[in-house]
């Protein structure tokens, strides 16, 4: 036992110091976290002095949130935490950031070259560096950094992140305008960050580039939907707003063929999924501000739904149901339709009626834009009636680029479970 006495007193010592310095950073590391005002920061330096970690938050409180600063002493700490730990990329970053918040402007770059070189395949280290390039006004090698940035942004290869390619593309319009040609330099070939540009670009009132953008990643947009959802939803958007609805029916119909719903289109019916046979896409998507498909927003006192039971062809039809008194208007079911200015149109549909009276339910076809600037109605008939066709021929005015059809009902439509079944919507342009 004696011989082995000194062994033992040596590992409860080792055990001893050991959990000291576990407790003493654990100490260090809650003063960092919980702990206000510099004297935290001092004292979790004093119980854990080589904790880089702890070194470079008291050296980031000194620069950013000392009232006053204490540049100096901040930017002290952090080389004392890089120079401690050279192979550590973080503390490099974070001392490029210092001397350039302290305007040592060759010092930083050297710190962000340093912290790239160490981790040459991480996004957060070209990030950096390009920012401070273009900080600096060296446009080419910011241009050059943001691209290598967003090509790493992705989980794989080839996938840049959407939100990295947002961000670096507002960067470079803060700085540089609009640029196009900047902006094609930063963005990375893979289709994510094409679509992310020509949202970003049709967002930002260069409609016709974000178009350009779109047409070429098409054919390889089926593989890549759905990380590009969140893109072409925008670009709809802004499409739309823009009163492009040509353009915005053209990017639908790629939209709808890339989720495998090509089914749903019509070479020469204006109107999509005229005969309610498939549910509108809004169902799955309701992100989607408006588009090209039926939409049925609910209300509190009618029933607007596809009915299987009763359909004049296929299989469904829509069914509307009054079985109670309107608090308000009904003007739920609509539908979005690109049109041309001073042009005669047809609409075809069938309608079945159930104890309808009058005033009746009617369609109406408005300006897509502009509410106010025509208003054209069909009414439906009243009564009881077997599915009859109902036409209607218009004429647009000089400044429709757009058309609305809405179903809608009036609020003093008498109620006496009136039901009414529509289906087989036709819209064409006219030869009359």
């Amino acid at each position: 036992m004696p011989k082995r006495l000194p062994l033992l007193i040596t590992v409860i010592a080792l055990a001893w110091l050991n959990s000291n310095f576990v407790i003493k950073n654990l100490i260090a590391t809650s003063l960092i976290a919980y702990g206000e005002g510099v004297a935290s920061r001092d004292l979790a330096v004093t119980y854990a002095p080589h904790n880089q970690t702890v070194r470079a938050a008291r050296g980031k409180y000194l620069l950013y949130r000392a009232d006053p600063p204490q540049p100096a002493e901040g930017i002290a700490e952090l080389e004392g935490a890089a120079n401690a730990s050279p192979f550590d990329y973080r503390y490099w970053l974070e001392l490029g950031r210092a001397y350039e918040t302290n305007n040592q402007t060759a010092q930083a770059e050297q710190a962000f070259s340093r912290a790239q070189s160490l981790a040459p395949r991480y996004f957060e280290t070209h990030w950096a560096l390009a920012n401070f390039y273009l900080r600096s006004g060296r446009t080419d090698q910011a241009l050059r950094t943001f691209r290598q940035a967003l090509e790493l942004s992705g989980e794989t290869i080839n996938q840049t992140d959407p939100r990295a390619a947002l961000n670096a593309y507002e960067a470079i319009v803060q700085a540089l305008g609009v640029n196009l040609n900047a902006l094609r330099q930063v963005a990375p070939p893979d289709v994510r960050a094409q679509a992310y540009l020509a949202k970003y670009l049709a967002e930002n009132q260069a409609l016709d580039p974000a178009l350009e953008t779109w047409r070429t990643l098409e054919p390889n947009l089926t593989a890549n939907i759905q990380s590009c959802r969140p893109a072409i939803f925008g670009l709809l958007a802004a499409t739309q707003a823009a009163g492009r609805f040509t353009d915005a029916r053209s990017v639908w119909q790629s939209f709808l063929r890339a989720e495998g719903r090509a089914a749903e289109l019509s070479n020469d019916n204006l109107l999509s999924n005229a005969s309610f046979e498939h549910a509108p896409i809004f169902e799955d998507f309701p992100d989607l501000a408006d588009g090209f498909d039926w939409r049925l927003r609910p209300h509190a006192e009618v029933q607007a739904r596809r009915d299987d039971l009763l359909a004049h062809s296929g299989r469904c039809a829509l069914h509307l149901s009054f079985a109670a008194r309107m608090k308000s208007e009904f003007e739920h079911v609509s539908q979005l339709v690109s049109a041309g200015p001073q042009q005669i149109y047809r609409l075809c549909y069938f309608v079945k009626t159930s104890r309808v009276s009058d005033p009746a339910p009617f369609i109406e076809i408005t300006d897509a834009q502009q509410l106010g600037l025509f208003s054209i109605r069909s009414a439906l008939p009243t009564g009881t009636n077997d599915w009859r066709e109902q036409t209607l021929v218009f004429t647009t005015p000089a400044d429709t680029r757009g058309l609305r059809l809405t179903i809608r009902a009036p609020q003093t439509l008498a109620v006496n479970n009136a039901e009414v079944w529509l289906d087989d919507f036709r819209l064409e342009v006219s030869s009359n």
